[in-house]
Protein backbone atom coordinates (compact mmCIF):
# COMPACT_ATOMS: atom_id res chain seq x y z
CA UNK A 1 0.00 0.00 0.00
CA UNK A 2 2.50 2.45 1.34
CA UNK A 3 4.61 1.58 -2.46
CA UNK A 4 1.44 2.28 -4.49
CA UNK A 5 1.15 5.62 -2.29
CA UNK A 6 5.07 6.56 -3.48
CA UNK A 7 3.89 6.09 -7.17
CA UNK A 8 1.07 8.06 -7.07
CA UNK A 9 3.27 10.85 -5.82
CA UNK A 10 5.75 10.21 -7.84
CA UNK A 11 3.26 10.44 -10.61
CA UNK A 12 1.94 13.78 -9.50
CA UNK A 13 5.26 15.20 -9.08
CA UNK A 14 5.77 14.23 -12.74
CA UNK A 15 2.56 15.78 -13.77
CA UNK A 16 3.49 18.94 -12.18
CA UNK A 17 7.00 18.82 -13.47
CA UNK A 18 5.72 19.33 -16.82
CA UNK A 19 3.21 21.17 -16.46
CA UNK A 20 5.81 23.67 -15.14
CA UNK A 21 8.29 23.40 -17.89
CA UNK A 22 5.76 23.27 -20.40
CA UNK A 23 6.13 27.09 -20.74
CA UNK A 24 9.54 27.17 -20.91
CA UNK A 25 10.20 25.62 -24.60
CA UNK A 26 11.34 22.79 -26.75
CA UNK A 27 14.28 22.29 -24.73
CA UNK A 28 12.88 21.21 -21.83
CA UNK A 29 10.55 18.46 -23.50
CA UNK A 30 13.69 16.91 -25.72
CA UNK A 31 15.20 16.36 -22.42
CA UNK A 32 12.06 14.87 -20.40
CA UNK A 33 10.50 12.82 -23.64
CA UNK A 34 13.51 10.35 -24.31
CA UNK A 35 13.81 9.80 -20.54
CA UNK A 36 10.26 8.82 -20.56
CA UNK A 37 10.22 6.75 -23.30
CA UNK A 38 13.40 5.05 -21.78
CA UNK A 39 12.01 4.54 -18.47
CA UNK A 40 8.60 2.69 -20.26
CA UNK A 41 10.70 0.48 -22.63
CA UNK A 42 13.40 -0.44 -19.84
CA UNK A 43 10.19 -0.96 -17.33
CA UNK A 44 8.53 -3.37 -20.43
CA UNK A 45 11.74 -5.33 -21.24
CA UNK A 46 12.63 -6.27 -17.58
CA UNK A 47 9.17 -7.34 -16.99
CA UNK A 48 7.81 -8.61 -19.44
CA UNK A 49 10.53 -10.25 -21.31
CA UNK A 50 11.12 -12.79 -18.83
CA UNK A 51 7.64 -13.75 -18.44
CA UNK A 52 7.42 -14.04 -21.83
CA UNK A 53 10.68 -16.66 -21.89
CA UNK A 54 9.25 -18.49 -18.99
CA UNK A 55 5.05 -19.14 -20.09
CA UNK A 56 5.93 -19.66 -23.38
CA UNK A 57 7.42 -22.05 -25.70
CA UNK A 58 10.19 -20.58 -28.31
CA UNK A 59 7.66 -19.56 -31.09
CA UNK A 60 5.46 -17.95 -29.41
CA UNK A 61 7.97 -16.20 -27.51
CA UNK A 62 9.74 -15.04 -30.92
CA UNK A 63 6.30 -13.76 -31.94
CA UNK A 64 6.09 -11.64 -28.71
CA UNK A 65 9.21 -10.34 -28.77
CA UNK A 66 9.17 -9.40 -32.67
CA UNK A 67 5.71 -7.33 -31.08
CA UNK A 68 7.51 -5.95 -28.38
CA UNK A 69 10.48 -4.42 -30.79
CA UNK A 70 7.29 -3.50 -33.30
CA UNK A 71 5.61 -1.16 -30.77
CA UNK A 72 9.62 0.65 -29.71
CA UNK A 73 10.13 0.68 -33.67
CA UNK A 74 6.74 2.64 -34.03
CA UNK A 75 7.61 4.85 -31.34
CA UNK A 76 10.46 5.46 -33.01
CA UNK A 77 8.50 6.53 -36.12
CA UNK A 78 6.55 8.63 -34.18
CA UNK A 79 9.02 10.71 -32.55
CA UNK A 80 11.14 11.15 -36.14
CA UNK A 81 7.93 12.30 -37.91
CA UNK A 82 6.21 14.38 -35.16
Amino acid sequence: LLLQLLTALAALAGAACSLLAEGSGTGAASGILPFTAGGFIYLGTVSVIPEILQNSGPSQAFLQLLALLAGVGMMLLIAHYE
